[in-house]
């Protein structure tokens, strides 16, 4: 099993070994950013059924042209790109804010041999991207024993 590595884990870990320590605190806040931004990455599922394989990938609060699918040699490609600014300002008190936040992602999928690459539809709804693979029942699976020598 592969685990995607994480700078902050020690970190993380940290703050459930003293819960105390990092609870109503400047760095307690800072720690908890810092978990919050590393499962920032949408999910994805795999359903496979008997006539398509669905992929869900869930992008909240990206827009329709900020996500990206592609197939290319039997692999599904999801990228996503997401720079969101906020800005506020006060003249009368004299202070201005700027927020921004920023974030990429991708994600390959390999596909298997039976996916009809032509049949491909793809919808982006309320920040879920649901994608339908369609099986061509001509590649289907093939089995064979293999004599052991």
């Amino acid at each position: 099993m592969l685990v995607r590595y994480n700078p902050l884990h020690g970190l993380l870990k940290r703050e459930r070994r003293f819960p105390r320590f990092f609870e109503d605190d400047f760095f307690g806040s800072v720690w908890k950013g810092f978990g919050e931004m590393l499962t920032d990455e949408p999910k994805v599922e795999v359903q496979e059924t008997e006539k398509n394989y669905l992929v869900r990938a869930e992008f909240p609060g990206y827009d329709k042209d900020e996500v990206k699918a592609e197939v290319v040699d039997h692999t599904l490609t999801l990228r996503a790109e997401h720079k969101d600014e906020k800005w506020d300002q006060n003249e009368e008190q004299g202070w201005r804010s700027i927020e921004t936040r920023q974030g990429s992602f991708c994600r390959t999928i390999p596909l298997p041999e039976d996916v009809e690459v032509n049949g491909i539809k793809a919808e982006l709804k309320n920040g879920v991207l649901r994608i339908t693979l369609p099986r061509d029942q001509k590649k289907g699976k093939s089995s064979r024993e293999i004599t052991i020598h």
